[in-house]
């Protein structure tokens, strides 16, 4: 199937010729995109012809100039590259076709010029990726798909802040991932209203253009609430009833988690079937010792002096004879190497934090679905003993001088001792109904 553009502007040439420009139906037209287009030319006998490529046809692009008013032209398609960002219903590019002139440059005969109407939004639809995980804190791939006038579609994904930017967004109990750009579910559950995230999305161009998203929670999830210390853990307030959820006609756990250091809370709704949570206070690991600097080494011994002497002696015949002698002393001693320096004893490791969870008598049947835990801070490994430097090479000379003695190592750091583990206390409170 091939689309025919109108045929507004469009002309008979003298030799009766008329010109007309198709276009494949198949591609959206819109900013961004390749349009294949092919000129049909019907002689005054009915006689039809065209170009190569898109058309499959024999006649030759060579022998025409095609301007584009908002693209360009190349190789049998346009690029298509629109006129601001309004919305296009109406509107339209303007293709104009020439002669090729051959000579002089320029553009040669004016042939037809024929418009080609942009394709325009009709609707939207927020998408997500199937099955996915509904409860705070959990992460959910999305994406808008775009309708158009000739029943096309096409589908943007996130990340937002890349793909999205023709839409804008009203979000209730959820926003843009900062790391991920895709959406993330608030992870207060006390923020979410009517157990209900709500993704309105608009087109920017057009924004009577919209569409809904609406999920309801069911708080299935495997929860962490992980408090790490920089030294002794923190001690931990928790607090657990249950209620019957009637929106989503589940019973849920309500959490508390309050940090005693900090004096922040922490609040989860869990579902009594397939949820959990793990609640956990640990203590710092205690630092490594530094290691001992290793000692330097002895200086070398001196070298012996070299000493020269002439004499000069008278021969029976009266001649003289002359006699060097070279005399070279003890080298000098080596120097001891330094002592190692010792290695620093590691840190001892932070005591995990108490843990109290109070729990309502309803919520009793449901302690196996809170897992708690206190963990200590290992203690910190000792540091390296520095090596002995080595001792110093003994001076050349006649005789040669002693080394020096290497210098003992220090002494290895001592471990740090390990924290201790926190107590961990469940209490009911209320009386049993």
């Amino acid at each position: 199937m091939m689309a025919q553009s109108p045929a507004n502007g469009a002309k008979t040439d003298t030799a009766k010729q008329k010109y007309l420009l198709e276009y494949d139906p198949g591609v959206l037209r819109v900013k961004g995109n390749s349009l294949p287009i092919g000129i049909v030319v019907i002689s005054d006998k009915g006689v039809r012809s065209q170009t190569k490529g898109f058309l499959n046809g024999t006649d030759n692009w060579s022998k025409y100039k095609t301007d584009v008013d908002s693209g360009s032209y190349s190789d049998g398609k346009i690029k298509i590259k629109g006129s601001g960002n309004g919305y296009k219903k109406g509107d339209s590019l303007t293709v104009t076709v020439y002669t090729k002139k051959w000579f002089l440059g320029g553009r040669g005969k004016w042939l037809f010029s024929q418009k080609i109407p942009y394709n325009y939004e009709t609707k939207i639809s927020v998408l997500t990726t199937g099955n996915f995980s509904k409860a705070p804190g959990d992460h959910v791939q999305f994406g808008v798909r775009t309708y158009f006038d000739n029943k096309l579609f096409s589908d943007k994904w996130a990340p937002a802040k890349k793909n999205l930017k023709d839409f804008a967004f009203k979000l209730d109990g959820v926003h843009i991932s900062k790391s991920k750009g895709d959406l993330k579910i608030d992870e207060d559950p006390t923020k979410i209203s009517n157990d209900k995230i709500t993704v309105m999305a608009s087109l920017v161009k057009n924004p009577a253009i919209t569409d809904t998203l609406n999920v309801l929670l069911d708080y299935i999830a495997n929860y962490q609430c992980y408090i790490l210390s920089n030294g002794a853990g923190h001690n931990l307030n928790v607090t657990a009833a249950i209620y019957q959820d009637s929106i989503i006609n589940a019973q849920l756990l309500k959490i508390e988690v309050n940090d005693a250091a900090t004096g922040k809370t922490y609040n989860y709704l869990v579902n009594t079937k397939g949820g959990s949570i793990a609640i956990l206070s640990r203590g710092a690991d205690g630092s490594d010792g530094l290691n001992g600097l290793d000692g330097l080494p002895g200086i070398p011994g001196s070298p012996g002096t070299v000493t020269t002497t002439t004499e000069t002696t008278t021969n029976a015949d009266g001649s003289t004879t002359t006699t060097t002698n070279t005399v070279t002393s003890a080298g000098g001693d080596g120097g001891n190497g330094q002592e190692g320096g010792n290695g620093q004893d590691g840190g001892a490791g932070g005591n995990g934090g108490n843990i109290v969870v109070n729990y309502s008598p309803a919520a009793a049947p449901f302690l196996g679905l809170i897992k708690v835990n206190s963990i200590a801070g290992r203690g910190g490994s000792g540091g390296r003993a520095g090596s002995g430097g080595r001792g110093g090479n003994g001076g050349i000379g006649n005789p040669n001088g002693n080394a020096g003695l290497n210098g003992p190592d220090g002494r290895r750091g001592f471990d740090g001792y390990d924290g201790s583990n926190g107590a961990i206390t469940f209490t009911m409170v209320g009386p049993v109904q």
